[in-house]
């Protein structure tokens, strides 16, 4: 048995044809056709041509997957991205489906009991060598999706089109991005830089903030919004966000504070340790939308409507007579095929009832 395996598995990967495409081997009597795609990685990767039942290892693939209208291929994602609201709107059923990667393990067991096809994973899992072994063991694909910045969002959302043969879809998404980023760069152009507020992203946790390596501080430079803990020179941390002490937050002293969790909005506004600093005594502290994502986190693949929703904070007059409201809706009801209420979209802007809360402190 072990022989065949051998066998079956050597054929395919050596069938491969000019055009990217492979008939090879066979699923209960039926040919099995693969694709060639090249990932985030830049590693060539015989995908199935059609793939049906997908394990995205992290958030950001299912919340592409969502925009692509592939949802219901989704077979295993983050306990996270069950609880968010839009996702269960798009497609009830995420709620039940598996969590075969946790505290960065795979659960290879899981994965062949949902039948996994192909797997998504972010760059920090593809380089762990033990846990791709698993992968490679019981011959599951994966494809490498993961960004630093945006223009490799563009990429990455590319090549999930690539993946899931939604192209078309794909590239109308990062036309949209690229039309809102053109709209604030358009309006802010007469910002001079030196005028730019500083500004303190608390990234989830209060005191956690961004780096130089992170997609966030990007959405704050392209918002003419200068990112202090960058400014200050918080470097590296490989696109994610660092934590630093309330110290330096002093030293600091941001003209305002703005937060991808709302209740850290009401533990900053709150509590006594922040009430000397100027942006508080100003009442400058401010929540960003969560939508499918958060608009200004470090995976959130709606980064330009991050560059929007601080433009917009800290630029009113510049968007005088721009209806913000009406152009969220139409965004989700045109890139996710989700309908709207004034109340969800109330509650996008406040972030309240979007996601799992998670504590303003840890």
């Amino acid at each position: 048995m072990k022989r065949l395996i051998t066998l079956t598995i050597a054929l395919l990967m050596t069938c491969s044809l000019a055009m990217g495409f492979s008939s090879c081997g066979s699923t209960n009597g039926e040919a099995v056709k693969v694709r060639n795609v090249e990932d985030c990685a830049g590693r060539q990767v015989n995908v199935p041509e059609d793939p049906q039942r997908v394990a995205c290892l992290f958030a950001s693939g299912a919340h592409m997957m969502a925009m692509l209208d592939e949802q219901d291929k989704i077979v295993g994602c983050p306990d996270g991205v069950k609880s968010d609201l839009l996702m269960k709107m798009k497609y009830p059923k995420i709620v039940d489906t598996a969590t075969p990667h946790q505290e960065g393990a795979v659960n290879i067991e899981e994965m062949v009991r949902i039948k996994a096809d192909l797997a998504i994973v972010n760059a920090q899992t593809a380089g762990d060598e033990g846990e791709m072994a698993k992968l490679d063991e019981m011959h599951i694909p994966y494809v490498v999706i993961d960004y630093y910045d945006i223009d490799g969002l563009r990429k990455a959302i590319r090549v999930m089109g690539q993946t899931m043969n939604e192209e078309e879809k794909a590239e109308n998404y990062i036309e949209f991005m690229d039309q809102t980023i053109d709209m604030v760069t358009d309006k802010l152009a007469e910002v001079p830089k030196d005028e730019w507020p500083e500004v303190f992203h608390s990234s989830n946790e209060a005191t956690r903030t961004d780096t130089d390596e992170n997609i966030c501080s990007e959405i704050m430079n392209l918002a003419c919004v200068k990112d202090i803990s960058v400014e200050k020179g918080i470097a590296g941390g490989n696109g994610k966000s660092e934590y630093v002490t309330l110290e330096e937050i002093y030293k600091w002293d941001p003209d305002a504070i703005i937060a991808n969790e709302y209740s850290v909005v009401d533990y900053v506004l709150s509590d006594a340790k922040w009430q000397g600093l100027t942006a508080v005594k100003k009442g400058a502290v401010y929540n960003l939308p969560i939508g499918a994502t958060r608009w200004c986190h470090p995976g959130s693949m709606e980064a330009h409507m991050g560059v929007l929703a601080v433009a917009v904070q800290f630029y009113p007059e510049k968007f005088e007579g721009f209806a913000f409201k009406d152009y969220v809706k139409d965004y989700y009801q045109k890139y996710f095929d989700i309908e709207l209420e004034d109340e969800i979209i109330d509650n996008i802007f406040s972030g309240q009832g979007m996601r799992r809360v998670n504590s303003p402190t840890n």
